[in-house]
């Protein structure tokens, strides 16, 4: 018996994310739907689930963009203690990024999203990108400052 289902992400031989597919019963309860990467529709609500998860992806996008604005729009500054030749005694790291976020913005920026090469180990300015959505990153300017 075969079910539809509409693709949450593209699965390589079925189909690609949002697009309603006919799949096996089993294959779709017991694989798809519990890993997330399909819904169950029926053929009246797959029109409605397709546009409520454009609508979805649409909020998420412009969200995503407000929090770019909001990050561009002041840096954030750290203090540490440094040592001779502007070391700091320890890093400055993603953790840490994302503490100042919260406090400074009173934003939730998970510390996966902040892609930092290596922790910050110098006094100085940084530009640290900051992967908010599909495409969108912010560039987020830190000044690392000797603490008094």
């Amino acid at each position: 018996m075969k079910v539809k289902v509409i693709l949450q992400k593209n699965i390589k031989g079925l189909g690609n994310a949002r697009s309603v597919v006919s799949v096996s019963r089993g294959y779709a309860l017991n694989y798809l739907v519990p890993k997330g990467l399909a819904r169950v529709v029926s053929d009246d609500s797959a029109e409605k689930v397709i546009s409520k998860i454009k609508n979805e992806e649409e909020a998420k996008k412009a969200k995503a963009l407000e929090e770019k604005k909001i990050l561009e729009s002041k840096p954030i500054i750290v203090k540490a203690k440094a040592g001779e030749n502007d070391k700091l005694f320890g890093s400055i790291t993603t953790s840490e990024i994302e503490e100042k976020i919260k406090h400074y913005f009173d934003l939730q920026i998970d510390k996966k999203q902040i892609r930092l090469e290596k922790p910050i180990k110098k006094l100085g300015e940084y530009t640290v990108p900051v992967k908010l959505y599909k495409g969108i990153n912010a560039n987020l300017k830190l000044i690392v400052q000797k603490e008094a």
